[in-house]
């Protein structure tokens, strides 16, 4: 890509542990299978997610196309591209699992420690980054800035216009052409572009969670990595990764207990568990217990 802001920001360096807030059942998937899910991005808690990414686009596209004369080339991509966000991103599918940089957060644990306590899952920054580059999908860290939402934004949808505007003629005759001709008429990349970035384009009054976000590249729904797994209403698509590399082996750097009437024997059962999992191998995996003075019970 052109545009070098594109890049940095789904190519962040991470120098510090990140945690998953999961439930019980949670904890003891993602220690057993050594894996985490990966949720698609229309599934997810916060349904407006992509809603506000569209906004964005649409306003920038509003005002790139108010400077550009009407019936040019300039215009005319605008417009298709305006065109292909009524597509379903149903269509593409991303998806995309959540860490946090607190460990220690009232939010969450309201989240997640509704019904039994919750857990924080701290995993090592070289840990998350391996496991990332291994399927070749992103890590990045959630934007809560209007104005730095809008730059990236814009960078975006300058760069699929570039794009569409240098493709040279389409030959309808030829396979290639044609299905080129296709995906232009189809505003070009945006959408495919978009899936990238809408994830980490978040609200600001989300910013006291403090995310950071595994990026899926987009996965075919009949592939083997891609699944479904039941929810508390409706069939939930998703698929895993990985959290073990050549280079890297599974390890945490630390686990957290949500607010808990039974703190003690809720520490002694987690470190328990962690021995029995051979997560304690020749190392130490400190079990602490939240200090938020929250009750759930």
């Amino acid at each position: 890509m052109k545009h070098a802001i594109l890049n940095e920001v789904l190519s962040p360096k991470l120098n510090k542990p990140l945690y998953h807030y999961t439930t019980q059942s949670g904890l003891l998937r993602i220690i057993r299978d050594r894996a985490m899910w990966v949720t698609h991005t229309q599934y997810l808690n916060d349904r407006r997610e992509f809603v506000h990414a569209v906004d964005l686009v649409l306003n920038e596209i509003a005002d790139l196309s108010g400077a550009s004369p009407a019936g040019s080339s300039r215009s005319e991509s605008l417009k298709k591209m305006e065109q292909s966000l009524q597509l379903t991103p149903q269509s593409i599918n991303v998806c995309v699992c959540s860490f946090s940089e607190d460990s220690d957060s009232l939010s969450q644990w309201r989240a997640y420690g509704a019904e039994t306590s919750g857990f924080a899952i701290g995993f090592p920054p070289e840990l998350l980054t391996a496991a990332t580059a291994a399927q070749q999908w992103y890590l990045a860290p959630c934007i809560y800035n209007r104005d730095r939402q809008r730059e990236i934004i814009r960078s975006l949808v300058e760069e699929v216009l570039d794009e569409n505007l240098s493709e040279p003629a389409c030959d309808e005759a030829d396979t290639d052409d044609y299905e080129r001709s296709i995906r232009l008429q189809n505003g070009g990349n945006l959408i495919a572009y978009l899936n990238r970035y809408a994830p980490i384009l978040k609200d600001e009054s989300f910013s006291e969670e403090k995310e950071w976000r595994i990026i899926s590249r987009p996965l075919m729904n009949r592939s083997a990595s891609f699944n479904f797994r039941e929810g508390r209403t409706l069939l939930i698509p998703y698929s895993k990764i990985p959290l073990s590399t050549t280079n890297v082996p599974f390890c945490l750097r630390r686990i957290v207990i949500g607010p808990t009437p039974d703190e003690r024997r809720f520490q002694s059962s987690v470190n328990s568990f962690l021995m029995h999992a051979g997560v304690l191998e020749g190392v130490e995996v400190p079990v602490d217990i939240s200090k938020v003075p929250y009750r759930a019970w």
